[in-house]
């Protein structure tokens, strides 16, 4: 599709359709697209305008309008229609050479190996051209169904009882991503749920390399309230219509990376791209993930911008438990650090909350921790880190995704995937 002002366009082998945006077509009070056929386009008048006036393009008495400044769109309507006419093949959404594979998990509870559906899409040249998902038995020792994972992707224990296990799918996953590389949103949770799954399954567990597409779209400068996946689809104009089902997730993340890659004007492997968009690839073995890393550059002289973790920092002020709440609330008696980022709620809000259901909120993940929460975040937090530390010499400490307390608070949650 060809943005305009106002519209989107397609070019096939018999026409040119105008497709107003939802804007335009509640003044013109009608959505149906107009239809150009090819054969009524004598010739193409094109008006070419600059950064203060727009660029027009006239197709028999049609006059489409783009955006002061935009050259690409009028060029590529031209190229798109001369192409048509002489009948040759037409791909406006083709980015040559960007090829891989993306996934998306959906686990059964908090344990990150209780993967329940898995979903992958095949990327070649910037098109989806193959897409699967599947639901699956749990580790027999993760199949524990949490209804606040049941409330996010509404897979119950009963959906997957005939269902193949991990076991089988795994091997079957593995097989389809073959060398290719892996796109996820948040791809360290996607990743590090497939070492875990597989360690639990025991099964073998290859050598992957991922590139993650929430990393990515943080890292450029684009229009929008946050970076979450139902968010980023809206804004590169990808259906996402079945929102944490695996092969809708998995589609949408890697509509993003076609997006991000078609506005860096980007054509070539994606191991390339990521390179020259400063980052390190991603890596799965048996033993461990190696996260998305941002390139360090050295020193360079630019302008102050806030840090990272400052949209994240955590208030002065603890609130304290409140002595008479629901002892049923599963914050009550709890010491809950948070950790990563919780759009769109800050974390004085969320303190409040679990404070308000007799939680006792904790800054940093200590010997007390019981509960970590873990917003989006590109790679894995100190905290959690430490978290994970204190688990292996055998503390009791719950890893929670963000949605999770979103439930327990009775907030809102759309989430980071």
């Amino acid at each position: 599709m060809i943005t305009a002002h106002g519209a989107r366009l397609s070019v096939n082998h018999t026409a040119v359709e105008i497709h107003p945006a939802p804007l335009e077509a509640a003044l013109l009070g009608s959505s149906q697209p107009i239809i150009i056929p090819l054969a009524d386009i004598d010739g193409v008048d094109f008006h070419s305008g600059d950064q203060w006036d727009e660029s027009t393009v006239t197709l028999s008495d049609t006059t489409v309008r783009f955006a002061p400044g935009d050259t690409e769109g009028p060029e590529q309507l031209q190229a798109a229609i001369s192409a048509a006419q002489r009948g040759e093949t037409i791909n406006l959404d083709a980015v040559p050479g960007f090829s891989f594979v993306a996934l998306d998990v959906e686990t059964a509870n908090q344990n990150w190996g209780s993967i329940c559906q898995i979903g992958v899409v095949t990327v070649t040249d910037g098109v989806i051209t193959d897409q699967q998902g599947w639901l699956c038995r749990p580790p027999e020792q993760l199949s524990f169904f949490d209804d606040a994972n049941v409330a996010i992707h509404g897979i119950t224990a009963e959906d997957v009882a005939q269902e193949p296990s991990i076991s089988e799918i795994l091997p079957r996953v593995f097989k389809y991503i073959g060398d290719r590389t892996v796109v996820a949103h948040n791809a360290y949770f996607d990743a590090s749920a497939l070492r875990y799954a597989a360690h639990a399954a025991g099964v073998e567990m290859p050598n992957l390399t991922f590139a993650c597409s929430l990393a990515h779209a943080r890292a450029v400068d684009l229009d929008v309230e946050n970076h979450r996946l139902p968010t980023l689809a809206s804004f590169f104009g990808v259906a996402l219509d079945n929102h944490h089902d695996a092969a809708a997730d998995a589609a949408a993340a890697a509509g993003i990376m076609i997006g991000l890659a078609r506005r860096a004007k980007y054509t070539g492997p994606i191991n390339e791209y990521v390179a020259e968009s400063g980052f390190h690839l991603g890596s799965i073995n048996a033993d461990h993930v190696t996260p998305v890393l941002k390139e360090f550059r050295g020193r360079q002289k630019k302008e102050k911008k806030p840090a990272p973790w400052q949209a994240v920092a955590t208030p002065d002020t603890i609130p304290e438990p409140n002595t008479n709440a629901d002892p049923n609330s599963p914050l009550y008696g709890h010491n809950v650090t948070l950790t990563g980022e919780f759009d769109p709620y800050d974390k004085g809000e969320l303190w409040n909350g679990i404070a308000a259901q007799g939680g006792q909120v904790g800054k940093n993940v200590t010997k007390k921790t019981t509960i970590l929460v873990a917003g989006a975040w590109a790679t894995m937090t100190s905290k959690e880190k430490r978290a994970r530390e204190l688990m292996e010499k055998g503390q009791e400490i719950e890893i929670w995704p963000a949605e999770k307390l979103f439930s327990a608070l009775n907030l809102e949650s759309e989430g980071t995937k």
